[in-house]
């Protein structure tokens, strides 16, 4: 049992110290120079005593309660070796200050981590990567692989996407808090009650909400998704999600009123200068 325990944790560590940058550099290193590990982490050593990174250097300044990790990329298949799959650097938020701090108030310690959970995983899969169980549980969060599988199982009761490498084969045009979030609000709910559901506070989801109505008014003006997210500084990704979520719903006689609502909520999008573009 003990030999089992310290094979698994072995197992762990080598998986978690193939997500590095160290480790990226010899892998390339190795294979465009066909050389010897020993001649990468040579190479490796030199680079870093002619070369140092300061803490000046753009690539490294951050937001407050952010965190920049590196990752496997989406698009690498499940059973890949991690030294052979490609990695991508992601920007997280981990802490987000106030807002933590009511989502703590409102739905505890745990309520906390599910939320963080929900924007994290969000946040790496809209920059090309994805997060393992491990990285949530030994990089991130400081907690046991089991408590993000109970965390994890939770939220997916409330019918929302969490997506993981563990989970490649669920991922597609999944269905994460945000555009649940708002489909909930087309459905009836008000948003004091989403936010219980979905571990957010109130703020958070008025603001889900009023980015869709963006979304909206500019896809009528016949905006791309990439411009569409370039005028309103959110993903490309989201953005089609919510346009595949008002596809859904314009047509529907029961969302009618509440789509109205949604839209009223945004007079002027993106400035008075806005026109309406022909294709």
């Amino acid at each position: 049992m003990i030999r089992m325990k310290l094979l698994e944790e072995q197992l762990r560590q080598g998986r978690l110290d193939a997500k590095t940058l160290d480790s990226m550099f010899c892998r390339r290193i190795e294979e465009g120079a066909n050389c010897s590990p020993f001649v990468s982490q040579a190479i490796l050593t030199t680079v870093k005593e002619v070369f140092p990174i300061g803490l000046d250097d753009p690539d490294h300044q951050l937001g407050l309660g952010q965190i920049k990790l590196l990752v496997v990329a989406a698009n690498e298949p499940a059973g890949k070796p991690l030294d052979e799959c490609q990695k991508v650097t992601v920007l997280l938020t981990l802490d987000a200050g106030q807002e933590d701090y009511q989502v703590r108030l409102d739905h505890s310690v745990d309520g906390l981590r599910r939320a963080r959970i929900l924007r994290v995983t969000a946040e790496a899969r809209e920059q090309g990567g994805l997060l393992s169980y491990e990285d949530l549980a030994f990089r991130l969060f400081n907690c046991g692989v089991r408590t993000i599988v109970r965390d994890v199982q939770a939220i997916r009761r409330r019918e929302l996407d969490v997506p993981t490498r563990g989970q490649q084969q669920d991922i597609g045009p999944g269905q994460t808090h945000r555009v649940q979030a708002v489909r909930l609000y087309i459905q009836g709910l008000e948003p004091n009650e989403i936010a219980r559901r979905l571990y957010h506070t109130l703020a958070s989801i008025e603001n889900y909400i009023t980015t869709f109505a963006r979304v909206v008014i500019l896809v009528g003006r016949s905006y791309s998704d990439d411009e569409i997210a370039f005028v309103i500084r959110r993903s490309s990704p989201l953005v089609a999600a919510y346009r595949r979520l008002y596809d859904e719903y314009q047509a529907k006689p029961s969302a009618q009123r509440r789509l109205k609502e949604i839209l009223a909520r945004v007079e002027t999008p993106v400035g008075s200068s806005t026109k309406k573009r022909g294709r």
